[in-house]
């Protein structure tokens, strides 16, 4: 009688980890094997899950794949809230962070196509005081510092103090991080959109600009963001004063250059962002339960994901985590897995959800696309790296699957946040995945990659 309950449990378990339940905005269910998958393969990627889990690797986490608009794997495993022992849910709501820039990106391309604008068109077409803007460089000579560590006490850098304190970086107790003496001279060509959708354009990224501008000071000094003190149009208005961090296409900067493009939607469409995005994206796609962390309703709001805090697992990062309080294009979206698997499928299937298409081919093809030779490499990256991807418009590429941090086909494309969520659409392969974790994703994402191409059938 107990050998035969022990393996009724082992049994319901196991049906747990492979089997999910359908909502009506969900892919449908595929036979992995009929798509050219086979299911003993992908069935391996419970133990990697399971064994990361049970490792501490990550609390709890959430796994979707899909294939010719065919759901062909799901799991949700561990704990969405480790400090009150609540169970991952599979509809479970994750903040996504800068996961929320390649939404953007297929928001840019949609008002594209709508001849909103062009790409190569320049900024201060449509927000003036982008024009005649400054770049920021050391004092007495032209050179603008990547990221600065600064080395003379010339005056408080409260934007690097407290962006560092979120992600861990230092404490309380670490003295103030000040900046050089600076100077600016004039930007040498405008910007484009084409620049803020490739990090390009030298906007708010994490250089000297962004250090000493007034900007970047007060929305972390002065909270805000989290005092709701700005819309997207005034927070944009505040940035367009500069200076830049570096000359317009000089260099790569993971940048807030994707707000900027949010704020151009709005004038372009005549509509808020968040109505356009929700009009001809997550109605289409049937993401019903993606918002902005602003707006999330108050029925839904206990889904959402704790953020434990590896140095103290009593406390929840999200309390220190600042969300917009205006519609950011950078950040700020709340997610399921469910949801952003729709997402990814669309670009996946170069546009197409469910025989409708959202977005032409052209513009798939265009957002997936490399334009920025090895800038995107070329800062902060290995050698062995160099052009082994690139930059597409809110993605990054894979360029060179050998070489690459995930062995993906040649022309996949996606990005992540800095929270644990990442995902990735492969047009060869017509193959979407997302995986939403605690903590960083990268940590088994190759894993998971290896086992979905053992997984393809060999013809």
């Amino acid at each position: 009688m107990y050998k035969f309950y022990f393996l009724f449990v082992l049994f319901f378990i196991a049906l747990k980890v492979i089997s999910f339940p359908m909502n009506e905005n969900d892919l449908t269910q595929g036979k992995s094997e009929s798509i050219d998958i086979l299911n003993t393969e992908l069935e391996k990627l419970n133990d990697v899950i399971l064994k990361r889990v049970k490792n501490g690797d990550i609390p709890g986490v959430v796994v979707a794949i899909s294939r010719k608009g065919k759901r062909v794997f799901f799991s949700s495993q561990g704990l969405m809230d480790p400090q009150n022992k609540i169970p991952m849910r599979p509809d479970a709501m994750f903040i996504m962070q800068s996961s929320s820039k390649p939404v953007t990106g297929v928001a840019a391309m949609i008002a594209m196509e709508q001849g909103l604008f062009d790409l190569q068109d320049e900024v201060y077409k449509y927000i003036p005081r982008f024009k005649d803007i400054q770049v920021a460089v050391l004092k007495g000579s032209n050179v603008s510092p990547n990221y600065v560590w600064a080395t003379k006490k010339s005056q408080p850098n409260y934007f690097w103090r407290t962006f560092g304190m979120v992600m861990g970086w230092f404490s309380d107790e670490t003295p103030y991080m000040y900046v050089p003496e600076n100077s600016t001279v004039p930007a040498e060509r405008p910007v484009t959109i084409h620049d803020l959708l490739t990090h390009t354009a030298g906007v708010g990224a994490m250089g000297l600009g962004q250090a000493v501008s007034e900007w970047g000071e007060l929305q972390w000094d002065k909270g805000v963001w989290a005092e709701n003190k700005h819309t997207l149009q005034s927070y944009i208005d505040m940035v367009a004063f500069g200076p830049l961090d570096f000359q317009p296409g000089s260099r790569w900067g993971y940048s807030i250059g994707l707000d900027v493009v949010a704020r151009i939607i709005e004038i372009t469409s005549g509509q808020p962002f968040n109505e356009f995005v929700h009009e001809h994206i997550f109605e289409p796609l049937e993401m019903r339960d993606t918002y902005w962390y602003n707006s999330i309703p108050e029925e839904k709001r206990s889904r959402i994901v704790a953020l434990p805090d590896p140095d103290n697992p009593d406390a929840n990062l999200l309390e220190k985590a600042q969300q917009s309080q205006y519609y950011s294009g950078s950040i700020g979206l709340v997610s399921t897995a469910s949801d952003f698997l729709n997402f990814e499928q669309m670009r996946a299937s170069k546009g197409v959800f469910k025989g409708r298409r959202v977005l032409a081919e052209s513009s798939v093809n265009l957002m997936g696309t490399n334009h920025e030779g090895d800038l995107y490499t070329a800062l902060g990256k290995t050698k062995v790296r160099a052009g082994a991807e690139g930059m597409g418009y809110a993605v990054w590429v894979i360029l060179q699957p050998d070489l690459a941090f995930l062995p993906l086909s040649e022309g996949s494309s996606g990005w992540g946040g800095a929270f644990g969520t990442l995902s990735w659409s492969e047009p060869k392969r017509d193959l979407a995945v997302v995986i939403m974790a605690h903590g960083s994703a990268e940590g088994f994402s190759k894993e998971i990659a290896e086992i979905i191409n053992a997984a393809f059938v060999r013809k």
